[in-house]
């Protein structure tokens, strides 16, 4: 069942001048709730004002990458959570995350021999990071 877990934040990186990439530590304990399949996403509840926001963003890291997670968020003209994220946000705080949801991927089968053409536009991009980079690893 999917349930809100405090995370630290491990890293905050200025992807662009209104976009950030955020790294999530996993500790140990959690990490079998928040193995994901690429494509996926995590809900975030955020505080804004005294009221209670809750946003979904793309994972962008790999399964492979043990231990984290890394999503990306842009900053919306007008909105609170993303602003606040992107102007605020430090390696060291806490966000509250729900485990990762979706049904966005693909299937890996390295016996089978396949061709992939992937688009994506603006920050629909966040997705098909993780696709292609486990692709790339379970289909060489």
């Amino acid at each position: 069942m999917a349930r809100f877990h405090t995370l630290e934040v491990a890293d905050v990186k200025r992807e662009t001048e209104d976009a950030i990439s955020i790294g999530l530590q996993i500790p140990q304990d959690l990490r079998e709730d928040f193995r994901f399949i690429h494509g996926q996403y995590l809900t975030l509840k955020l505080e804004v004002d005294g009221e209670e926001l809750r946003r979904s963003y793309s994972i962008c890291s790999s399964p492979f990458e043990e231990g984290r997670l890394r999503i990306a968020v842009k900053r919306v003209h007008g909105g609170r959570a993303s602003s606040k994220l992107v102007e605020q946000l430090k390696a060291g705080d806490t966000l509250e995350v729900m485990t990762p949801m979706g049904n966005f991927y693909t299937l890996c089968d390295a016996a089978h021999e396949k061709h992939y053409v992937a688009f994506a536009a603006g920050s629909g991009i966040t997705p098909i990071l993780s696709i292609l980079m486990t692709t790339l690893r379970s289909e060489p």
